[in-house]
């Protein structure tokens, strides 16, 4: 019981470092947030929710970081069977933002990453966020979260 509390309350602090409007819009256009996954929707199955903070897609200038659950149908095993999850460190990556009415849709494509191919993220101006993620040797899942201000020092 005291452990889901101190997760619960966690989280809740996590969500009160969420950016929104002015400062969500800087964030994304000067590739310095990251976002915090809370709920994984894989293609089959229910709902997924993440307990751990640590699930993140980290996003700066000069690269991409992604540590992510995974949860569905691989194609090709991982040779190291502790490898699973998603994985990305990025040096280089594509970065494509279209504003919407209601917020952003960004799609990386980051390069050198091994398995995935294409990561689409919606944000809203209230800083919530859903991530599609496209792997070559997997099946597609999706992920819910908040947008928070990434710490440039910690990767």
């Amino acid at each position: 019981m005291m452990l889901a509390l101190l997760c619960g309350s966690l989280y809740i602090a996590q969500a009160q470092d969420r950016l929104q409007g002015q400062a969500l819009e800087k964030a994304v256009q000067e590739r310095t947030f990251t976002f915090y996954a809370n709920q994984a929707l894989p293609l089959k199955g229910g709902v997924i929710n993440l307990t751990d903070l640590s699930y993140t897609l980290k996003v700066m200038p000069d690269s991409l970081y992604a540590h992510l659950p995974y949860f569905g149908v691989a194609y090709v095993a991982p040779m190291n069977p502790n490898e699973g999850g998603i994985h990305i460190k990025s040096g280089a990556y594509r970065y494509e933002l279209t504003r919407k009415k209601s917020g952003w849709h960004l799609t990386l494509f980051p390069t050198g990453s091994g398995d995935v191919y294409r990561m689409d993220l919606d944000m809203s101006t209230d800083g919530y966020a859903s991530l599609y993620l496209i792997p070559n040797q997997r099946e597609a899942i999706s992920y819910a979260g908040i947008i928070s201000q990434s710490d440039n020092h910690k990767r």
